[in-house]
């Protein structure tokens, strides 16, 4: 068992699952989180598992706003806003034609307007 095991763990197979992982949105939560599941375990099992179970949780878990994104600015001193973030990230390479990306978004933070005052002495 040990040298199958062993036999199985090249470059070439970790680059072709992690691709397989990846190459849709998953988001926590979703269908196609569930779907992705459901394809490991039955690999699993092909693998050579005796089980291999699915255990449903439920997650209070937040997901972005699409009409209302957060997004983090810094406003000078008159009010003026100087700069913000982006509400997207570019594609990575190979999934330009990939729908449902989730853009960027801190899951447990909720929208607020905070307020950070910066102060600092010459000399």
């Amino acid at each position: 068992m040990k040298k199958a095991f062993l036999d199985e763990l090249k470059a070439e197979n970790i680059k072709a699952f992690l691709y397989n992982f990846t190459r849709i949105p998953h988001l926590a939560g979703t269908e196609q989180n569930f779907q992705l599941a459901k394809q490991i375990q039955s690999q699993w099992k092909e693998f050579g598992l005796d089980s291999a179970d699915l255990a449903h949780y439920d997650v209070l878990l937040s997901y972005p706003n699409k009409t209302h994104p957060n997004y983090i600015s810094i406003i000078d001193e008159d009010g003026h806003e100087i700069f913000n973030t982006s509400l997207f990230e570019p594609p990575p390479p190979g999934y330009g034609n990939i729908s449902d990306v989730v853009p960027p978004y801190n899951a447990f933070s909720p929208q607020g307007m905070p307020e950070v005052i910066l102060m600092w002495s010459q000399g």
